[in-house]
């Protein structure tokens, strides 16, 4: 081999190796933010700060679901609830234990304290629901409870317990703050000792928007009562049927809590009890009397049967 063809010989083997250098270092870091793919917890996208809300080893910017709630980003942007916090989303646990909108001592609190004492069926919710509520019932609120015990300890200390854990609800409900908060009232092993602790766990699970309303009364009307029932010959006006006018501006009144006149054992719409609302029976088709509604004409299509079944479900609310 001549000299040239040694010069060349080497230049070509010096020219691989820097070329196996580079890519190396290049794939080192795939998108260039100056983190190593290796420890980079999103490799594909930039993220210098490798945020992690959930701490799952996945990056925001990766991650379809920040906060591990097991509801996507995309779908709390949608729900309007904060995909950065695990309490915040449709179906997550929150202390307003009854729906009523309003999280309270002698009721929430009470249903909480009655539960860890064992307290079932109607003595665990006499008196301790209010008439607005949309989760009024003993199997829903035990069923409530049974799926959420986890959120219910809330000095951490792994015990669901009425003396701390029903007790420290009651006092931060009552507005207790700093010593007389806690005193008394924390487990042997608790994680959560100060009351600061102690307030921003209660806090962060009081108005989550896990009770956002999806089925309002005005669909309902515009929906369903206004082009299907309220007419001349059926629910409108001084003829209406049964007395049942369910025109613009009376039908709320004249059915929530109100008892059927062709089946008075029934209220038309019972809060948060669509099955347990004579309407519901009528327009499903279930009555026990009549026909089904609406009258002489065609069956209700069936979304807008469901909506009337959860917008009473969700509390039957003037919204």
């Amino acid at each position: 081999m001549t000299p040239d063809e040694v010069d060349r010989a080497l230049y070509k083997l010096l020219l691989g190796i820097t070329t196996m250098v580079s890519t190396a270092v290049y794939a080192a870091d795939g998108d260039g933010d100056g983190i190593e793919d290796g420890v980079d917890n999103c490799s594909s996208v930039v993220n210098a700060d490798q945020l992690d809300t959930d701490n799952d080893d996945s990056g925001d910017v990766c991650d379809v679901d920040d906060d591990n709630d097991n509801v996507s980003d995309e779908q709390e942007a949608n729900d309007g609830t904060d995909p950065l916090n695990q309490y915040s989303c449709i179906g997550c646990f929150d202390f307003d234990i009854d729906i009523d909108d309003e999280t309270s001592a002698l009721t929430d609190g009470l249903l909480v304290l009655r539960h860890l004492y064992g307290f079932s069926g109607t003595t665990l919710v006499d008196g301790a629901v209010t008439i607005t509520a949309a989760r009024p019932g003993t199997s829903a609120i035990s069923n409530y409870f049974d799926t959420h015990a986890i959120q219910l300890d809330i000095d951490g200390d792994e015990r669901i317990e009425a003396l701390t854990d029903g007790l420290l609800l009651l006092r931060y409900l009552f507005g207790f703050e700093g010593t007389e908060l806690i005193e008394g009232a924390l487990g042997s092993g608790a994680v959560r000792t100060s009351d600061t602790e102690i307030s921003a766990y209660v806090r962060s699970r009081v108005d989550t928007g896990s009770n956002i309303t999806r089925n309002t009364f005005s669909q309902v009307q515009d929906l369903v009562f206004t082009p299907s029932c309220a007419s001349v010959s059926c629910h409108k006006g001084s003829s209406s049927q049964y007395g049942l006018d369910l025109s613009s501006g009376t039908a709320y009144t004249n059915l929530v809590g109100v008892p059927s006149g062709q089946m008075p054992t029934l209220n038309l719409v019972t809060h948060g009890n669509p099955n347990q609302s004579y309407l519901v029976q009528k327009i499903e088709g279930t009555a026990e009397i009549g026909d089904r509604m609406p009258l002489n004409g065609q069956v209700l299509e069936y979304d807008f049967q469901q909506l009337v079944r959860n917008w009473i479900a969700e509390g039957a609310k003037n919204n």
